[in-house]
């Protein structure tokens, strides 16, 4: 009986053994689980995923400089493999240099001969070893488990495979970053490894799971973390994403429609249509040229080169194939983007207010004029890792104006953070630091826009760092109009409200003493009547005058003071500068400007005449403006309150923003937005006052996901 259960265990053992190649294989670390049969799918799939994860054949200097820098064991002495840096993590280094070798030796491996692979087998084999961590998360359980996963793909291609137990203990090792415990762009990114491991390994089983997860972060959520019913992009709690997690999100998202596309894996038309819906009228939108919007940016904006959106040219062709129905979109924005076309190729009139994400894009061909605004529902734009240390005024109303695309990139580090374009705030001697990570949350619930997706009038209720004011945009065709009113603090420091802060290109012309050119560094221009001031294209009327400042001088910086992972290299550049000083403890002061963003040279700024524009109110309790010329009055109600404008009084019970088209005329319509998000319907009254006519609209407001959306309601026969 011995000898018969001996002979029994024999022969399991004997059958487990011829088995485990088909089933696993054996790990420096454990056993890895693999699927019998390769589905032929898995193979057209890993082949996309590899064509736009290479990086093409890299130079041959470089590929031997590494061979002749890596030590036996497989590690290289320029690599801290203990740095444990949050941001600029050192050890990735290591896997950048695995990338180049990768890439020369399934190209030109026989070029390079046996030393390459066995330095390639080595580097893996150290990697291993060592497990670098960083202090960032995301580091240990997106950026590594990425990397190495699309570095394994791109060895499936090469003459000559790593051996099957260090691939094995390598795929063991992406097992890190809990995919079901992530939102948003960062679930993308942790299914996207889980996704690779599927195609190495062809389980279906974790292959369907990736797939699954990285689309389910499109669909629209309502102040989740995620795609917004508005179609803007929230990170971090309710704030403000488009590009840096919304981008990320995009790439993730895009990346797997691509590899898919065309199988059984493929996008459903209700999640493709919110794919290019955001990637169309939101992401692109944002973008002028091959440069984008800074108030998308999120932190990254103190990361260098992060307007720089060249890249969209490798992603737009993509979407060209997911989506073939919006091929013109996809290819005008890969143009514009390249450069191979102007900022201004195909670029249609367009405006959209984001209700959920405080924010407006107000687009024209010749320009874009953007508004970032925070609220008791968003957060302002965070720090964290050590990043945007300084831009704890980015939320109060920055605006974004671009005519070439470039006029803010790399502006950053020589920036004087507390004149932001469009904000008011205290005037310090030193920009202050952020004190809140990770995004502070607004201190008034005011802030909102109408539109119709043609005009835009916004506005926000500033209460932050001892500086409160009423501030509003009324955007339209050529001209901007900007209003602040109710202005006070009782800081000791000067407030101040900055029109723009960019570029020096050229020269700068005022109209002080009728017309000259801005020679000294630094001027004032102190008016009680009109007066105006042109630069690079762009004309700022003031009619009713005020104490403005420019400046054209050389400022100076470094990437270091707004972001530790950059260098402290002394940085200097010609900046144009302007903004309105109100002096210290201002009580009820007000500013009003209005910003030409086309105008091509002094000659045509000098015979500019606002008379079709009307500043109707710019008090604490209204604003508005009547642009006849275009039959357009935008009214912001601070409070219930009335005004009268163009032969008729328009009454409100409720404080709301409101929009009126051809007044008087058989189409009359008028919009409306609750920028508080708190009420569920408003009564306007129209009356005209020549007649004494009136008409009573009741209008309901839009609740829940849709609050503070425009709604519209139709007058008329009040003549």
């Amino acid at each position: 009986m011995m000898h018969i259960k001996i002979l029994k265990t024999v022969i399991f053992i004997c059958w487990v053994c011829c088995l485990q190649p088909a089933f696993s294989r054996p790990l420096y670390g454990g056993i890895y689980e693999r699927t019998a049969e390769r589905l032929p799918v898995f193979d057209t799939i890993m082949n996309r995923v590899w064509q736009q994860t290479k990086t093409g054949v890299p130079r041959s200097t470089t590929v031997y400089n590494l061979l002749r820098s890596i030590q036996p064991n497989g590690k290289w002495n320029d690599v801290d493999y203990t740095d444990r840096t949050i941001a600029k993590w050192k050890p990735a280094a290591h896997l950048e240099h695995l990338r180049v070798l990768v890439n020369a030796y399934v190209a030109e491996g026989a070029m390079y001969g046996d030393s390459l692979y066995n330095a390639i087998q080595h580097a893996f084999e150290y990697w291993y070893s060592v497990d670098p961590k960083s202090a960032n998360w995301w580091h240990n359980e997106i950026g590594a488990p990425q990397d190495l996963g699309e570095l394994l793909i791109g060895m499936r291609y090469a003459k000559k495979q790593i051996p099957q137990s260090l691939e094995d203990s390598l795929l063991q090792r992406m097992k890190r970053g809990d995919v079901f415990k992530q939102t948003g762009a960062n679930k993308t990114d942790v299914a996207l490894h889980y996704f690779y491991r599927a195609l190495l390994t062809s389980d279906t089983a974790l292959f369907s799971l990736a797939v699954s997860q990285i689309f389910e972060p499109l669909t629209l959520v309502h102040y989740k973390e995620g795609l917004q019913y508005d179609y803007s992009y929230l990170q971090h709690g309710p704030q403000l994403q488009i590009s840096s997690y919304g981008n990320v999100f995009l790439t993730g998202i895009v990346g797997m429609a691509y590899y898919v596309h065309g199988t059984i894996y493929a996008l459903d038309e209700q999640k493709l249509a919110l794919l290019s819906g955001y990637y169309r009228n939101t992401y692109l939108k944002a973008i002028r040229g091959a440069w984008s919007d800074f108030n998308i940016e999120g932190r990254g904006i103190s990361r260098k080169n992060a307007l720089d959106k060249h890249g969209e040219e490798k992603r737009l062709p993509l979407m060209n194939q997911i989506d073939p129905l919006h091929s013109e979109d996809w290819n005008a924005a890969a143009q514009r983007t390249s450069g191979v076309k102007s900022a201004s190729f195909d670029v249609p009139a367009f405006d959209r207010h984001f209700w959920i994400g405080d924010y407006t894009l107000h687009l024209r061909p010749q320009y874009s004029f953007n508004v970032r605004m925070v609220s008791t529902r968003t957060k302002r734009c965070e720090a964290g890792n050590l990043e945007n240390l300084l831009g704890r005024y980015l939320s109060d109303g920055s605006t974004n104006l671009q005519r070439s695309g470039s006029e803010y990139y790399n502006i950053m580090p020589v920036w004087e953070w507390d004149k932001i374009p469009g904000v008011t705030s205290r005037d310090y001697v030193n920009d202050r630091p952020t004190t809140v990570q990770w995004g502070e949350q607004g201190s008034t619930a005011f802030a909102g826009g109408v539109s119709d997706g043609v005009y835009t009038a916004s506005a926000y209720v500033q209460h932050y760092d001892s500086v409160q004011l009423k501030k509003s945009w009324f955007l339209f065709d050529r001209e901007i109009v900007c209003l602040g009113a109710g202005i006070r603090s009782e800081a000791d420091e000067q407030v101040t409200t900055t029109i723009n802060q960019c570029w020096l290109r050229g020269d700068v012309f005022t109209s002080d003493k009728k017309q000259k050119t801005l020679k000294k560094e630094q001027v004032a221009i102190s008016s009680k009547e009109a007066a105006w001031v042109w630069h690079d294209s762009i004309g700022y009327y003031f009619p009713q005058g005020g104490d403005m400042r420019i400046s054209n001088a050389v400022q100076s910086g470094n990437w270091n003071k707004i972001n530790n992972s950059f260098s402290d290299e002394l940085l200097s550049g010609k900046v144009f500068k302007l903004w309105f000083n109100h002096g210290a403890k201002p009580q009820n002061a007000s500013y009003s400007y209005i910003v030409l963003p086309a105008v091509n040279n002094v000659a045509e700024m000098k015979k500019y005449d606002a008379k079709q524009i009307h500043v109707i109110a710019n008090n604490d309790s209204v604003q508005a403006v009547q642009h006849e010329g275009l039959g357009v009055i935008q009214i912001v109600f601070y409070k219930a309150g009335k005004v009268d404008v163009s032969g008729f009084s328009f009454s409100v019970d409720k404080s709301c923003i409101a929009m009126i088209r051809n007044a008087g005329e058989s189409n009359a319509t008028i919009y409306v937005a609750d920028p508080t998000q708190l009420e569920d319907a408003v009564n306007i009254t129209v009356r005209n006052i020549k007649t004494g006519k009136q008409k009573i609209l009741h209008v309901d407001l839009p609740i829940k996901e849709m609050a503070g959306s425009t709604v519209s309601a139709a007058f008329n026969n009040i003549n």
